[in-house]
């Protein structure tokens, strides 16, 4: 079954269709959903609310093309839902299983050579979106680790696109003055020059 055909068929409220569709991207939700969560059975309740919600607003999308990030982006605001609800965001132990992990290697002029340092200011960048609040956290992950537009991000949040640059803006800004401070530090201590 094609993915337009699978996405037809699930608007007019066929399960079949729409078990199709979950199978099709349910790894690549939960994905997205473990990334913020950092546990499994979170995650899970993530997935499945996610698709749940999808399923009901099926006929919102606009672009069956889009699908996919369209569900996952509806997983990241499940997932920081959930984790809203707890009252705790935990720190990301590991990018490397999430897709976009290239965001470090993809600016080898600021990359040490050494191993260790490039570790290093990995985690100090896990730290600082970690840090920020969540809900400029969520757009950064959604524009940044799920390769959303602005637009797209809008749409998921239920917000205007110009709250969403704002908010990218602001996030990018603390992320900004938090490296600088990082760094500076690091290198009072001679570690990273």
């Amino acid at each position: 079954m094609k993915l337009f055909s699978a996405i037809e068929r699930s608007k007019n409220k066929d399960g079949s269709a729409f078990q199709v569709l979950f199978e099709l991207f349910y790894s690549d939700v939960y994905k997205t959903s473990y990334f913020i969560t950092q546990d499994p059975s979170l995650a899970e309740d993530a997935t499945q609310e996610a698709f749940c919600k999808a399923f009901q607003k099926l006929d919102t999308l606009r672009e069956f093309n889009k699908f996919g990030s369209w569900v996952k982006a509806i997983a990241a605001r499940c997932a920081i839902d959930i984790m809203r609800k707890r009252q705790h965001f935990t720190l990301i132990e590991d990018l490397t299983q999430f897709p976009q992990d290239n965001y470090v290697n993809s600016l080898p002029q600021l990359l040490p050579e050494n191993e260790l340092e490039k570790n290093e200011l990995k985690s100090c960048i896990k730290r600082a979106i970690y840090d920020l609040n969540p809900i400029y956290r969520q757009v950064i992950i959604m524009k940044y680790f799920l390769s959303l537009t602005s637009q797209e991000i809008a749409d998921a949040l239920d917000l205007p696109v110009g709250t969403v640059k704002s908010r990218l803006f602001r996030a990018l800004k603390q992320l900004k003055i938090f490296l600088q401070d990082e760094n500076d530090s690091l290198d009072k201590e001679g570690n990273l020059q």
